[in-house]
């Protein structure tokens, strides 16, 4: 049997990256059977739907490389099928029309009451009762089919093998094989996936967006471009968030994924998504990155901050790879390149701790080798502060920190050598003076 699964997002907002996972699974499953991956489009909701949301589906996948091979497929294109469909349920008693006073006539089917059983791919040996359960609704007053029925529907007529999908619709699962049996097809198999919690143990939800993006979690693949994640980091931290290969193995690139995603690995537990984790995976892959892409990945972030436009490349090339080891997210370049960019803004700790002990001394004895020195390379400016140091009598920490205060105004910094390097000798010097007039004449 030829492996054939689907991601069927509603266009009504941003992609959560709960889609981003389930869509993940499929795709990873699709790949490693060497199967097809159909995407589909169900905007039947007509309240709901957003021509944009359409877009940021499609960009969200792109963004992380899960391609499909076909579709989209869109529901709305497909109503006369639905409605053939419909029809016939009725000729054969298995639904009936009904008048409701606010929602207007709607069709509704006849379900199969009493034990339901499947063998689900993640939950295993599964059994659910529906004999309490009310009819189920399978074409709207509008015209346009609900979900349960749209849902049977398109995965016979795409000849879906496989649904991979959350929890939240392991309910429906009933109803959709009842429906199955009713137009006398037969229906794939299922496999219900762990729900995402926050960090906090509920469920994430798109209501606490901005709560979750002050922590540092991304709730859908805007919130991840927005805070500086990789759409590598974000592929891998996701996988995990539910299934395992074995080994404790954790970094892993989409084709390595690929080859070693089996279904019997998804767990069917919650899981929980931990920023912790997620931070570091992203560390991990902007360390991998190439400096000139990673100049390119964070050329945004500066520019919403700082005039850059006149900035040389090669200064802004220097700017970033000062930061490479230390960047976690994307967006934390500009507070981290702040001393580079604008005015240097003093640290009122700072300048008590370092400056004004000794530091005024140091900073103005040094103005004058730093003026003198005959190239402004890092590895020269090195040995001219070592040498300072030497001559002293002291450790390099009480040259460098009050030299790094009088360079960014704050105790925190790349090695003070590469800072200098960065700046240039007469920006090196103009901040020099800034800081020595800062100095009560004695």
């Amino acid at each position: 049997m030829t492996v054939r699964v689907r991601f069927a997002p509603s266009p009504t907002g941003d992609l959560h990256v709960g889609g981003v996972r389930t869509a993940l699974y499929n795709f990873l499953f699709a790949r490693h059977e060497k199967g097809t991956f159909v995407l589909r489009i169900e905007d039947t909701d007509q309240k709901r739907n957003r021509e944009e949301s359409l877009a940021t589906i499609k960009d969200g996948l792109a963004w992380c490389g899960l391609s499909w091979d076909e579709g989209p497929h869109y529901q709305s294109l497909r109503l006369e099928r639905y409605r053939e469909l419909a029809l016939k349920l009725e000729k054969k008693n298995r639904a009936y029309w009904q008048e409701d006073p606010e929602k207007g006539k709607a069709l509704y089917y006849r379900i199969d009451r009493g034990p339901c059983a499947w063998e689900d791919l993640v939950h295993g040996a599964s059994r659910m009762d529906t004999t309490k359960d009310n009819d189920l609704v399978i074409i709207k007053s509008d015209g346009f089919p609900t979900y349960n029925f749209a849902v049977v529907v398109d995965d016979h007529d795409m000849n879906i093998t496989h649904v991979l999908r959350g929890d939240e619709h392991y309910s429906n699962t009933p109803k959709q094989i009842s429906l199955y049996r009713a137009l006398g097809w037969e229906p794939p198999k299922f496999g219900h996936m762990p729900l995402i919690f926050a960090p906090d143990g509920t469920k994430l939800s798109k209501r606490e967006t901005e709560k979750y993006n002050a922590m540092g979690l991304p709730v859908t693949v805007g919130d991840c471009r927005r805070l500086g994640y990789l759409p590598e980091a974000m592929v891998n931290f996701l996988a995990l968030l539910g299934w395992s290969p074995g080994n404790d193995l954790e970094l892993m690139t989409l084709p390595e994924m690929v080859e070693k995603f089996t279904v019997d690995r998804i767990g069917n537990t919650p899981a929980k998504f931990l920023v912790d984790k997620l931070l570091f995976m992203n560390a991990h892959y902007i360390r991998k990155t190439p400096i000139d892409r990673l100049v390119e990945l964070c050329r945004p972030y500066l520019e919403k901050a700082y005039d850059v436009s006149r900035v040389p490349s090669q200064k802004l090339q220097q700017a970033v790879a000062q930061q490479h080891e230390r960047l976690k997210r994307l967006d934390e370049i500009a507070p981290l390149t702040k001393f580079f960019f604008a005015p240097v803004t003093f640290d009122p700790a700072a300048v008590e701790k370092w400056l004004k002990s000794g530091g005024f001394e140091v900073v103005r004895a040094l103005r004058n080798d730093l003026a003198a020195a005959p190239d402004f390379g890092k590895e020269r400016i090195e040995l001219l502060l070592k040498s300072f140091a030497e001559k002293r009598g002291g450790k390099l920490g009480a040259v460098a920190q009050p030299l790094r205060v009088a360079m960014t105004g704050t105790t925190v910094s790349p090695p003070i050598h590469e800072v200098l390097e960065l700046l240039g000798r007469e920006a090196v010097l103009e901040r020099i003076d800034r800081t020595l007039a800062l100095a009560v004449p004695s």
